[in-house]
């Protein structure tokens, strides 16, 4: 098949992510055809036929055996992910499969086999690890005003109430498997090392049903390196989104705003511990002084952009380039996530 043949996608599930991330933005794009699309609600289905002339069906079973897509886009209910990009493996389809992965650890590691066995792509829609401010942060990490960075905070607040099927856990909801997927994800990456302590503590403050809408994720590497997660939907007050630790200075982000550098001028005299059990003077400290001159910098939380997600996954598809998320690198984060749950009222 020609290189530069447009991709024939079909759409399984058409809500917020299905048609208005997946279905809009193939739209936009001539290298991606949405041929078909599957969704229960008959007024989704004509809405998909008239505005992408996309073949309607009312579930993915009829729509395997019904078109001819080279690309199945899984964006149902989290809970459903597994099962439906399985599915669409076996009947020997590429898959992309919104996040989380999945619900469960070895409901990954099925999906991993699957893909293997087929010999077909697996790609998970990690949409954030192309996000500018994460992206700044990865450059950050290379920076020696920072020196060695030994502990990193991210950060997400708000105080926001909602009721929808995110707030079930039968349907995969919660705020660890929505938003908090990508934020595991983007500190499963800024690790830069396996990660081998998980600490999580998840819980249910302000909004109905039986999932968290409040979590800490604390996460320790080989390397010595601490990650702390923080995502709540209660809290009122305005706090940091990024705060990096290095052995020369600390990075801040807040507020979308300029990210805030502040690091020592120059090297520290090397010290050494007084080895006597009484502080001269009473004072504690440096004996002699220790005068540290700082200088603090303004940077625009940005980085270069490259290939977008959906460029990625064209040449891995058409090129035989790697995928755009590895799912080895999801299934990671499903393993992280599923940790942190353990000893929480939300345990798997």
């Amino acid at each position: 098949m020609n290189s530069s043949t447009p991709i024939r996608a079909a759409v399984v599930g058409l809500g917020r992510a299905g048609w208005n991330i997946h279905v809009r933005t193939m739209q936009g794009r001539e290298d991606f055809d949405v041929i078909a699309v599957a969704d229960p609600d008959p007024d989704r289905q004509q809405q998909a036929k008239a505005e992408a002339s996309a073949q309607p069906f009312d579930d993915l079973d009829s729509l395997l055996s019904g078109c001819d897509a080279e690309l199945i886009v899984v964006a149902t209910a989290s809970a459903d992910h597994a099962n439906h990009s399985i599915a669409a493996l076996e009947a020997g389809r590429h898959v992309l499969t919104e996040k989380p992965m999945a619900t469960a650890l070895e409901d990954a590691d099925r999906m991993l086999a699957a893909a293997e066995k087929g010999g077909k792509i697996l790609t998970v829609h990690q949409s954030r690890r192309w996000g500018e401010d994460f992206l700044f942060i990865q450059q950050m990490l290379k920076d020696d005003r920072l020196g060695h960075v030994f502990f990193i905070r991210s950060g997400g607040y708000g105080y926001r109430r909602r009721n929808d099927w995110q707030t079930l856990r039968k349907y995969g909801g919660g705020l660890l498997n929505n938003n908090g997927v990508h934020a595991v994800d983007q500190c499963v990456i800024l690790m830069e090392s396996p990660i081998v302590d998980v600490f999580g503590d998840l819980q249910q403050i302000l909004q109905p049903g039986d999932t968290e809408d409040h979590l800490k994720v604390v996460m320790r590497g080989e390397n010595g390196r601490v990650i702390d997660l923080e995502l709540t939907s209660a809290c009122a007050a305005a706090l940091p989104s990024w705060t990096l630790m290095g052995t020369r200075g600390t990075l801040t982000i807040a507020g979308g705003g300029p990210a805030v550098l502040q690091y020592v001028k120059a090297d520290l005299a090397p010290l050494e511990s007084v080895d006597r059990p009484l502080a001269t003077g009473r004072s504690y400290g440096v004996e002699g002084g220790d005068e540290i001159e700082f200088e603090t910098v303004e940077l625009e939380p940005k980085a270069p952009s490259g290939s977008s997600f959906y460029d990625q996954l064209y040449n891995a598809i058409r090129n035989g380039g790697p995928p755009p998320v590895d799912p080895a690198t999801s299934r990671e984060t499903i393993r992280v996530m599923s940790e942190a749950r353990k000893g929480t009222q939300f345990t798997d």
